[in-house]
Order: C-alpha cells, then sequence, then structure tokens
C-alpha cells in the first residue's frame, strides 16, 4: 500500500483547490479508463466530492456569498469611507465604518461556526478513549442580529446541539455543516472499500479520527440504527448537505427512520427522503447575488475578479439545473449495481466520469506551484486572482497595508512567480502584472497604496 502523509491533503473550501503533496497528479484521472482505483485515486475522489458539495449546495455556495462576495463588498465600502485610514479593519472605530465593520465580523463569525469544531477534534485527541459518547440531541436558536442599510433586525438561527459525556474539559457541541461535509466524504471512503472498487488502504478508515468521522456512527446508534451500510450514509448525508440547514435536516431525518421508519427508507431511500423532508430550495436566491455582485463588478470595471465570479456562477448554476432534474445527481455512481467486481467499477466510473466531465476537477497544489486540469477554460487564473484576494481580506483585518503571510508564501507561489509581489515599497504604476497586485486594484485599494507611497516620498524628501 501506499504511504501517504494525510496532512498534507485537503480541500480548502471558497478557494477552490486541492492540495495533493505526494500525488502523481499527471496519472491522477486515469482511473477513469484503466479502472485501476489506486489509494491516491480513493483519496482524490474523497477531496473531489468537497469540491462538489462547495459548489453543488445551498450551504456551499452561500458561504462563498458570504466569505468572499460580502467581505469583498465590505473592503471597498470601507475604503471608500476613510481610505488607508480604515484599516487595520479589527481596530477600525471610526462612525461611518461601524455597521459595516460589525458586519464583516459577524459575517465571519457566521463562517466560523459552520466549520469544524478543532477545539473538539483536539480534546477527542487528547482523552483516553480518544471519543465520546452522545446524552443527548437537542434544537436550538441562536439569537443573531443583523444590520441591513443601517436598520438592526432581530432574528435567529436553528441549530442542533450535542451533550457528550466522556471528555474532560468539553460538555457539549453544535453539529455543523462542516462536519456533515466530512461525513459524506467519509462514507464514500467507506463504500469504495465495502464494494472493492477501490484497494484503499483499511489502516486509512480505521484510524480516522473519532470526530468527524466515526462519531457520525455514534449519532446513527444513538437514533437505534446500527451498521447502517455506506451507501445509506452516503445518501443521508447528501439529502442533508442540500437542505437550506443540513444539521436539522439529518437530526429531523434519523428521528423519522427511529420512529419505526428505517425499512421504509431502505425499500427506496430516494423516494423516502423527498416525500418526507425535501424543503423548498433557496439556491436560485444565492446565485441571483452572486450574478448581481459580478454584474456590479464589471460595471466598476473590475473586469478580471468579474469574470471569476462568473466563472464561477456558472459551475453553480449549471449544478443547480442538473439538481432541478434529478436531484441525486452527483452521488448517482454510488447508486449503481453489479454482481461481479469489475463490472460494479466500470459501471461506478462510468457515471462518475460523466460528472467529471461537467465540473472538472479544481485547481491542484503540489509542491507550492498550481495545476489546473481543465484545458479548455480559465479556472485557474480565475482561482488564483479569488485567492489573492483571500489572502488581502484576511490581511487587512489586522494590518493596515495587505501583505502575504510567510506560511501562505512557504503553502504555495503565485504563477507569476514574483516572491515580491506583496512589497509595498516596490509598488509601481499601472499595468499591473503580479497577481497579488492586481488583486489589491480589483478590490479598490492598489491605487490607495500608490496615493500613500507618494505621500511618504514627499515626507521624506521634506525632512
Amino acid at each position: 500500500m501506499e504511504n501517504i502523509d494525510l496532512t498534507k491533503i485537503k480541500y480548502y473550501p471558497d478557494r477552490f483547490y486541492i492540495c495533493l503533496d505526494g500525488f502523481d497528479i499527471e496519472n491522477l484521472t486515469t482511473f477513469l479508463t484503466d479502472l485501476n482505483i489506486g489509494q491516491q485515486q480513493a483519496i482524490f475522489i474523497h477531496e473531489y466530492f468537497h469540491y462538489l458539495t462547495n459548489i453543488g449546495t445551498i450551504p456551499g455556495i452561500r458561504q462563498f456569498a458570504l466569505n468572499f462576495c460580502d467581505r469583498f463588498k465590505a473592503t471597498t465600502i470601507l475604503t471608500e469611507a476613510e481610505g488607508l485610514d480604515a484599516f487595520p479593519i479589527n481596530s477600525n472605530s471610526y462612525e461611518t465604518c461601524a455597521d459595516m465593520v460589525k458586519y464583516w465580523k459577524d459575517t465571519l463569525k457566521i463562517i466560523e461556526e459552520d466549520d469544524l469544531d478543532f477545539d473538539l477534534v483536539q480534546e477527542t485527541e487528547r482523552s483516553h478513549n480518544k471519543k465520546f459518547s452522545i446524552s443527548s440531541v437537542e434544537r436550538v436558536v441562536k439569537p443573531m442580529n443583523v444590520i441591513v442599510e443601517g436598520n438592526e433586525i432581530e432574528g435567529g438561527r436553528d441549530r442542533v446541539s450535542i451533550a457528550i459525556k466522556g471528555l474532560l474539559g468539553i460538555k457539549s457541541f453544535t453539529l455543523t455543516f462542516g462536519a456533515i461535509d466530512e461525513f459524506l466524504s467519509s462514507s464514500i471512503d467507506e463504500y469504495l472499500f465495502e464494494n472493492d472498487i477501490s484497494n484503499i488502504n483499511p489502516s486509512t478508515i480505521s484510524n480516522r479520527p473519532f470526530y468527524p468521522y466515526c462519531f457520525f456512527d455514534e449519532l446513527l446508534s444513538f437514533y437505534g440504527i446500527q451498521r447502517a451500510s455506506a451507501f445509506e450514509k452516503i445518501i443521508i448525508a447528501y439529502f442533508s448537505l442540500n437542505s437550506p440547514n443540513p444539521p436539522i435536516t439529518i437530526v429531523n431525518i434519523l428521528e423519522k427512520l427511529q420512529d419505526g421508519n428505517y425499512h421504509e427508507f431502505q425499500k427506496n431511500p430516494e423516494k423516502f427522503l423527498i416525500a418526507n423532508f425535501l424543503e423548498c430550495s433557496q439556491f436560485n436566491d444565492t446565485l441571483n447575488y452572486i450574478k448581481s455582485f459580478a454584474d456590479q463588478c464589471f460595471e466598476q470595471g473590475r473586469i478580471h475578479i468579474a469574470k471569476a465570479l462568473y466563472y464561477y456562477y456558472d459551475k453553480f448554476y449549471i449544478a443547480q439545473k442538473l439538481k432541478e432534474k434529478d436531484f441525486f445527481y452527483f452521488i448517482r455512481p454510488f447508486f449503481v449495481k453489479a454482481e461481479e467486481t469489475l463490472r460494479m467499477r466500470q459501471k461506478f466510473l462510468l457515471v462518475l466520469s460523466s460528472i467529471i466531465k461537467v465540473f472538472t476537477p479544481p485547481l491542484i497544489l503540489k509542491d507550492n506551484e498550481f495545476y489546473c486540469t481543465d484545458k479548455l477554460t480559465s479556472p485557474g487564473e480565475s482561482t488564483v486572482l479569488i485567492l489573492a484576494i483571500y489572502e488581502i481580506l484576511e490581511s487587512v483585518k489586522t494590518n493596515q497595508i495587505a501583505k502575504r503571510p510567510p506560511h501562505i508564501k512557504a503553502k504555495y507561489n503565485f504563477p507569476d512567480g514574483d516572491p515580491d509581489c506583496d512589497t509595498f515599497e516596490l509598488f509601481t504604476p499601472p499595468p499591473i502584472y503580479a497577481v497579488f497586485r492586481l488583486a489589491l486594484n480589483e478590490i479598490g485599494l492598489y491605487g490607495v497604496y500608490l496615493k500613500e507611497l507618494e505621500k511618504r516620498k514627499l515626507q521624506k524628501e521634506n525632512d
């Protein structure tokens, strides 16, 4: 079996890239035709489905709308209000910026609350048994006030709180979108192993941390569901992720199954879930919001970011239209059946390849370099620009002038290969070639920085 450092493998939501250090990416997708699904290919499929969740679910595109579009808008509004003095955002106390600074911080809090609970991961790993048990599952409403056009609107967010036993420092935690996303991908690992589709190393499955992976077996058991098949886990996780509120939906499903409906579910899971739990889609509202934002960027002359937004908007749009025709489109490979292993593998890969053909794998990072698997379009250029803007958004929280942090520089280089792209003192007037500086220009900061450079130059001459 291949020895792979799993700590170097990850899909980065919203950033649209997979880190695959140690992989043979030249032959990464040849398994679709040669039927050889090794350890690397199995891990790639795991990460690829994170990408599909990112672009194909309501919470996935809503996260992008909040984390990218809204923070982009907030930064340009703050720049317009106070120029360079608007930054760092975390210490911005101008009255003209108060509402927008609060919105920025509230947005980040929502994103963090949808992620994995990393304190829970660490606490569980430190415990003697490296696991915990569930005491209770409760729906709670977390109060949440937002400011819209200067008006504060009171509301709440439906959450799922899980009380646990077995850990010293944590007695309860909140079930999140990020944890259910991992539940789906880890169930896919199990499916590939159970059906002998891949020669995935069994230790990859057995040695996974209890949370967020094995925990879901505990959750199913809490509701009286023992030894669910990998396929049943996949369809429950997928359906929940494609609802407006995945944690609430998964609990609703498990409660329904607990009430004596498990056998009915097993007869026809697809029909059962759609008949009992399908909600009105909010996908179009979020899609329209992203499209409107892209149009605004285009009208304002932010051509490069508009192009990137249109590229991913098209992906979001196609995903939605395919799901309108077939809600379970993205997990159809797991519905295939065959008596023989080879035939099963052929059928599985045939359906999977039809998905990959439409949704080419995102940008791949290997050994500090980015590689693009789609030769016909420009996802590489678009994704790298989005990455640079994310770096800027993170930097201006605590810095007045955006700069690439050392740990990110160590992780990847931009394709232009300019190590000084973030060196403020070297900024020059347009034309702009470095990706980081182009991103600064798109977000409205490059001109502000050039003015500051000129101001400092004059001060130095006068001193």
